[in-house]
């Protein structure tokens, strides 16, 4: 049985939350719970009756000598707790690379990284760390690659002809030209050395290879920057069109571009044969936040609807799409005050068209702001969450609602944004958006 994380963003057993946000909160609450990091680990990791389960996989309990891991991502110290506690003291070694330090709990080395674009300075050490660590094993161990969004920042070092800060200004520099969050993460992945495009897969000549991976939307191959996926042909293409396309072909060196799309040979050898590299496993997913939280407020009484399974747009534009086509499904039901429902709640995930690993903060507070200039209904209200929780810049809080509270006995000043609060660093399956329309009646309400 799974146990308690001593970490739950909630407190299990938690009553209902109060305030006048009631039922956003408790869509948030039921989104990152049903995400969450380590319980999604603790389930694709597990050792019965003498049988490893190692994601999709089953092998004799005793079929490793040894089990390593590199965590890296907002949700680095989750993954590896649940790691620790599937596997006990037969986890031996391995390195976490996250925005916040190694908890005490986790009796593993590691870097705090913070949130921004890839081209720390930090990365050098977390990619040689992996590397090494990886370069040890034998063919009767096992490595667990353990990712999560902002895994990328942390593994990527900057390409032949760049240094760090160079590498940083690459990458913000293509972001803000146009390009999207994803094609950020390409570019990182294709240009950028250390352990990404597969070289944390090439580095293990022996060892088995599996890959835990949180995914926010952008899919699980480009997040962290593949490192156990070798680069092909077709994306290193498509990395050349995109620095056409936004004007700055001319800021990447000509070097960077002269790797072999598999990535440079390593100490070591040759590659791991592919058979010894398991496909990643998505253990979370925004669609695992977005069945959640639609469930938990059909329970209280209302009625959900999803407007996006995924945006992938500016704040601003996720705002306007949110809007029109939540405001299209609220008419679609025709609530009156008779409707047995509460109101009409609907729900989208969204990236904000940011690269993974930078802070969603400031794109939260764009968000809120165009959001509230398009309310046109007294009764509505609209909020964001990220399941990432408190990462990032203290300004901007996990989550926070705009418009009319749920709770009809709430008194709220108008215009002003209301934080939700959860705890830090659970996950990171990307934001959820949700518009709430109370039905028309004295008694509507969360």
């Amino acid at each position: 049985m799974i146990g308690a994380f001593p970490w739950d963003p909630f407190p299990p057993g938690e009553p209902d939350p109060k305030g006048p946000d009631p039922i956003h909160a408790i869509a948030f609450r039921a989104a990152v719970t049903a995400a969450d990091a380590y319980h999604a680990v603790r389930l694709a990791l597990r050792r019965e009756s003498g049988t490893l389960r190692v994601g999709n996989r089953f092998v004799a309990d005793g079929r490793y000598r040894e089990i390593a891991f590199v965590a890296a991502g907002n949700a680095a110290n989750s993954m590896a707790l649940a790691a620790l506690h599937a596997i006990g003291n037969r986890l031996t070694q391995g390195f976490l690379a996250g925005p916040e330090p190694v908890p005490a709990e986790i009796p593993f080395q590691g870097i705090a990284v913070p949130p921004g674009y890839p081209g720390t300075p930090e990365a050098q050490a977390v990619s040689d760390a992996a590397l090494e660590i990886a370069r040890d094993l034998t063919e009767q161990d096992l490595l667990l690659v353990l990712l999560s969004p902002g895994a990328l920042r942390a593994l990527a070092t900057p390409p032949a002809g760049l240094g760090p800060a160079e590498f940083e200004a690459l990458t913000r520099g293509a972001h803000e030209r146009g390009a999207t969050g994803r094609e950020v993460g390409l570019l990182a992945r294709v240009l950028g050395t250390g352990a990404v495009g597969g070289r944390l897969a090439q580095a293990t000549t022996r060892a088995d290879v599996a890959t835990f991976v949180v995914e926010r939307g952008d899919g699980a191959a480009v997040l962290g920057g593949g490192p156990t996926r070798a680069v092909d042909p077709a994306e290193r293409t498509e990395a050349r069109a995109i620095v056409e396309r936004i004007g700055i072909a001319a800021a990447v060196p000509a070097e960077a571009w002269e790797v072999d799309a598999a990535g440079p040979l390593l100490p070591g050898g040759a590659a791991p044969p592919r058979e010894r590299v398991a496909r990643p496993v998505v253990v979370a997913s925004p669609s695992d936040a977005l069945q959640a939280a639609a469930d938990a407020v059909f329970d209280k009484g209302w009625t959900s609807r999803l407007a996006f399974l995924q945006l992938r747009e500016s704040p601003e534009e996720t705002a306007r799409r949110c809007l029109a086509r939540s405001e299209d499904l609220f008419v679609a039901e025709r609530i009156t005050p008779e409707s047995r429902t509460k109101g009409v709640a609907t729900f989208s995930m969204a990236t904000l068209g940011l690269p993974e690993g930078v802070d969603e903060g400031p794109a939260l507070g764009a968000f809120l702001t165009e959001a509230a200039g398009l309310l046109r209904r007294r009764e509505t209200s609209v909020g964001l969450f990220r399941t990432s929780g408190e990462i990032g810049s203290p300004s901007f809080p996990p989550g926070a609602v705009i418009g009319a509270p749920t709770d009809p006995d709430a008194t709220v000043a108008p215009g002003r944004a209301r934080a939700v609060r959860m705890r830090r660093g659970i996950t990171d399956v990307g934001c959820l958006a949700m518009v709430a329309y109370p039905k028309p009646a004295e008694t509507a309400g969360g």
